[in-house]
């Protein structure tokens, strides 16, 4: 029983960390635009924890948990696709839930808009192909260097009042890093594509199991607790141009982690720490397509304002 709780309770700190943190992505991308980018240099690397976990048997059960594919035009439009959307909901896969938990309830619409994008390229005719490469055994110590030699730049570099973050980043690796070992399909992303896939092609073998949800309510319960602020509902406003505008950028979003196999919680977690080329390509696109939409937003933020003086 244990055992089998143990993702949940992993789950709800790592939905802690998330939310105390303000893990974000795009958040992690502004700060790089703002010159500081240890923010977003300290996500980049919080799948590779899970190389430096001591289980027995690790490498031989590692590599076989993190699939490694090769790098192709889908997966780098995939990236863009998602970081776009991702920029235009003011949020990624686990900030949207973050702002869920808080009481945003308009980021339903994101998830709504998530599920529909990837219904709508899982229904297409035509199939991509994806080529499969063999498993990276054992890149301990090139895992060992790149994190020893992040911990210096955080400490020796970074102001001291941003460490705590930082190092609040680093532990959230960690445990997510543990969960990752213990349950490899844990991320939100993973369990909405699973979801998608069993409901729109009736792969019935892809119905993600009981113990997943729980972890997902793990997550987000984690995430509740841990919020500073929570909106009430009586204090909610339904605004349809919200409403629309973040069922869009779901879509987008949804189109985007189907092509490149995953939202940037599945990349970051699993396809990035496993050396995978497309994982590496889907991320880079993923920050190009949020810097995209990050001026986008400043564009059409400008010209309102415009609208308004006049």
């Amino acid at each position: 029983m244990i055992s089998y709780l143990y993702p949940v309770i992993l789950a709800f700190f790592v939905g802690a960390l998330a939310q105390k943190t303000g893990l974000c992505m795009v958040r992690g991308v502004q700060e790089l635009l703002a010159k500081r980018p240890g923010f977003l240099a300290t996500i980049l690397c919080c799948g590779f924890w899970i190389w430096l976990i001591p289980f027995s048997q690790f490498n031989e059960s590692i590599s076989m948990t993190l699939s490694r594919y090769a790098a192709n035009i889908p997966v780098a439009i995939g990236g863009l696709l998602f970081g776009l959307g991702a920029a235009l909901n003011k949020g990624c896969s686990i900030s949207t839930i973050s702002k869920l938990s808080k009481g945003h309830i308009y980021m339903f619409a994101t998830v709504i808009g998530w599920i529909c994008g990837w219904c709508f390229l899982a229904s297409m005719s035509f199939a991509i192909e994806y080529e499969h490469l063999s498993p990276v055994m054992d890149p301990s110590m090139t895992v060992t260097i790149l994190l020893f030699v992040l911990i210096a730049l955080i400490f020796f570099r970074i102001p001291p009042q941003r460490r705590p973050i930082l190092l609040g980043i680093l532990l959230f690796g960690v445990i997510a890093s543990i969960l990752t070992y213990q349950l490899p399909e844990w991320s939100p992303s993973q369990l909405l594509k699973d979801i998608t896939a069993a409901g729109v092609h009736g792969e019935s073998e892809k119905w993600p199991s009981f113990q997943r949800y729980l972890t997902i309510v793990g997550l987000i319960t984690g995430m509740a607790i841990s919020a500073k602020e929570r909106l009430s509902l009586k204090s909610y406003e339904l605004r349809p141009k919200q409403l629309i505008s973040h069922l869009f950028a779901g879509i987008i979003m949804g189109i985007g982690a189907s092509l490149a196999l995953g939202g940037n919680d599945s990349q970051l977690l699993v396809a990035l720490p496993s050396f995978s080329p497309a994982g590496a390509i889907a991320i880079f696109s993923m920050i190009i397509g949020i810097i995209g939409g990050i001026f986008l937003r400043r564009v059409i933020s400008h010209r309102r304002e415009k609208n308004v003086l006049r």
